[in-house]
């Protein structure tokens, strides 16, 4: 069974982000990216990143509940950094979701 959580933040520039959080993830995993947005595969999640004009929408699928209650920190706190220090980027997650 497969789980999964949603979350977005608010941002211009959500195409150059992301594009540099699949850089330097590439790497240690396995990565697509394009302006539209990026697919990272860790072990035992996939995560799928959306590049909109207003926002970056993400979305983390594993059947690892320890992993879906650990890795949205994980990303969150690597897309801030690549958004850079001046940004105010901050991730909204919604509830898992659990069959």
């Amino acid at each position: 069974m497969t789980n999964s959580i949603t979350g977005q933040a608010l941002t211009n520039d959500a195409s150059r982000i992301i594009r540099r959080l699949c850089k330097h993830w590439s790497h240690k995993l396995a990565v697509q990216v394009d302006d539209t947005g990026g697919v990272i595969e860790f072990p035992d999640a996939k995560v799928t990143l959306r590049a909109l004009p207003d926002r970056v929408d993400a979305t983390i699928v594993s059947a690892n509940p320890a992993t879906l209650a650990r890795l949205p920190g994980v990303l969150a706190e690597h897309l801030a950094r690549m958004a850079g220090p001046e940004a105010t980027f901050e991730m909204v997650w919604a509830k898992p979701t659990l069959p």
